[in-house]
């Protein structure tokens, strides 16, 4: 007679064991990537982010340490009194902006019509900071000026100027600039930002009150 050896294999026991052990194992591989890609990700959020702040830095250096000693015109109207608005509610702002000409939009050969200084201000919408610039200083009627989002999460946004002694909230002198401006920025994720930037320093000469220097 033939005897038949007994199969061995595995028990439900040992199967279930098993399959807990592979489990237990997946879960935690799981963790892992999720993990690093929830890293990779905040990673890059947090990149972003300094990059999108250093634009706004690069923009808010330029515009500041140029501002020019000329008075312009808005919608037409005959040339303001200031060198610098910082007033409520300026370009729509929900709350104070800032608009003053600046020196320094090259021109290379006076090969276009126009010449090297620009309008810009600054202004805050729906806790984002934007740039308002035009390509001429004096603008006629409806001349809308292109907008170009800065910085978001701008909790506030606030403008002071040195007269030489001590810090100004408002600039009442409209014939000279401020030797220096300061502009602070509180953002929702990096706090209370301050930039210092030193002026021209000079003083309008009154030529003519109906023509802007």
């Amino acid at each position: 007679m033939y005897r038949y050896k007994k199969a061995k294999g595995f028990t439900l026991i040992e199967v279930l064991v098993a399959i807990a052990v592979f489990a237990s194992l997946s879960m935690a591989a799981y963790q892992v990537v999720f993990q690093t890609q929830l890293s990779n990700q905040q990673s890059q959020e947090k990149l972003g982010r300094l990059q999108q702040l250093q634009a706004t830095l690069v923009y808010l250096d330029s515009d500041f340490r140029q501002i020019a000693i000329r008075r312009f015109r808005n919608d037409g109207q005959e040339a303001g009194e200031s060198l610098i608005y910082w007033q409520d509610n300026l370009l729509d702002s929900d709350e104070k902006g800032v608009l003053f000409t600046r020196l320094g939009w090259i021109n290379p050969q006076q090969q276009f019509p126009r010449g090297e200084v620009t309008k810009v201000g600054y202004r805050i919408r729906d806790h984002k900071l934007e740039r308002v610039w035009w390509r001429y200083p004096d603008t006629p009627v409806g001349q809308q000026g292109i907008v170009t989002p800065l910085l978001d999460k701008v909790e506030e946004f606030d403008i002071r100027f040195y007269n030489g002694e001590s810090w100004l909230e408002e600039w009442e002198d409209n014939g000279s600039l401020p030797k220096a401006v300061a502009v602070h920025l509180t953002l929702e994720d990096y706090g209370k930002l301050e930039r210092i930037y030193l002026t021209a320093d000079g003083q309008l000469e009154r030529i003519n009150e109906d023509t802007p220097q």
